[in-house]
């Protein structure tokens, strides 16, 4: 009896040593990767080391945290919940638009483009399943590979635009929720439908990107600012979520920034486009700190760096100032490209990206790498080296 007490006692030790010896193991993990965090000084460097990580990621691109938890990981870890596969299609978008601007990488860009794309069909290998795989679309289409062949993918993406189109015209995030519409929707298909549209010579999508944008800025803005709620219900008729959720505003600003790139200067509604971004502009800046950076809570003063929203208002502020040349939005994009210079590690990771979300109103509170802030940090950064 004794013995089988002991080896009961053993096993439940093990066990629990384990689990406590997981925890401990990516602590001190996280501990050791931001160890002299920050300490970047020569922005060529840290842009070339930011470059060389991105890269790595290109060929094999880390999957985000799920999970908040930071004891009993290993729960997590057997049900399959620790990292999230969901939102690979953009975090891939960012590195490749990232590669785009580095140089000396068009075998590396090939090669991404010929594990995503049957070279014989022109379709997908994996058919992406969400309209998130739009923003992976539009990625491609900044490549030098000829976007006629690619023209089958990008068909399977309308299609699959297409069958997300609810009742008002718009187009929903996933198909369990078809009254509800999210912002982050904008980001993902609003490039890319402008410049399917003409390409392809298909207005009728740069009209569907206008009415996606359009409906979300009556639906669900504060009546003041540029400043979109999280999510809005078509069928209750109101806004839902917080509003101020940093990366929630970025998916507005790729939207709406990457569609002004795209849509011809004839066009009627470039007015509109150009109008959005520099209200945007003007009403994000107030909410940018003293560091440069951004909170994921733009308009809370406790709330955490995060270098999704950073990286991205730069961009707007970029575009802004391309648009009306001020000088106060091109040292704002500047500003933004120091503070993630601040959050970079020795390796030329960008940390404190805030996790995905887990639902309306539920953000994510750990804070770590993200492949898509690494790739359109690359991008402002080139940007502003342009000038």
């Amino acid at each position: 009896m004794i013995y089988y007490i002991l080896i009961l006692l053993i096993i439940i030790l093990s066990v629990l040593l384990l689990v406590i010896g997981i925890d401990l193991f990516f602590y001190y993990k996280s501990v050791f990767q931001r160890y002299k965090i920050g300490r970047w000084t020569d922005q060529n460097n840290w842009l070339k080391s930011v470059k060389q990580i991105n890269l790595t990621w290109l060929r094999k691109t880390p999957t985000v945290k799920l999970t908040d938890n930071e004891s009993y990981i290993i729960k997590d870890l057997l049900k399959g919940h620790y990292r999230s596969t969901t939102i690979q299609s953009w975090q891939e978008a960012g590195a490749l638009l990232g590669a785009i601007d580095t140089e000396n990488t068009k075998e590396k860009i090939d090669e991404f483009i010929n594990n995503k794309i049957d070279i014989h069909t022109g379709t997908w290998k994996q058919v992406p399943q969400y309209v998130d795989g739009a923003i992976l679309a539009y990625a491609l289409t900044k490549t030098n590979v000829d976007v006629i062949k690619l023209k089958p993918a990008f068909d399977q993406v309308i299609e699959l635009i297409d069958r997300c189109k609810g009742e008002d015209g718009t187009i929903f995030y996933r198909d369990f929720i078809p009254s509800i519409r999210f912002v982050d929707t904008i980001g993902f298909i609003c490039p890319f439908l402008t410049y399917y549209g003409q390409k392809f010579n298909k207005p009728e999508y740069i009209d569907l990107a206008l009415l996606q944008i359009q409906s979300y800025v009556a639906k669900a803005f504060l009546p003041n600012k540029m400043i979109p709620a999280h999510a809005y219900d078509l069928k209750k008729d109101m806004p839902l979520g917080i509003y101020g959720w940093g990366r929630g505003l970025g998916w507005f600003i790729l939207g709406i920034t990457d569609m002004y790139y795209e849509l011809d200067e004839t066009h009627s509604s470039k007015t509109y486009l150009k109008e959005l971004v520099e209200k945007t502009a003007k009403d994000a800046l107030v909410f940018q700190k003293e560091d440069g950076g951004f909170n994921a809570m733009i308009a809370v003063d406790s709330s955490r760096h995060d270098s999704s929203i950073t990286a991205i208002a730069g961009w707007l502020f970029y575009t802004a100032f391309t648009i009306d040349k001020d000088e106060k939005y091109l040292l704002a994009a500047k500003r933004c490209v120091q503070s993630l210079m601040k959050v970079t590690r020795r390796d030329g990771v960008i940390d404190f990206c805030q996790g995905d979300t887990k639902g309306i109103g539920l953000y994510a509170t750990t804070f770590d790498l993200m492949p898509f802030v690494q790739g359109l940090t690359i991008r402002l950064s080139s940007a502003i080296e342009s000038k």
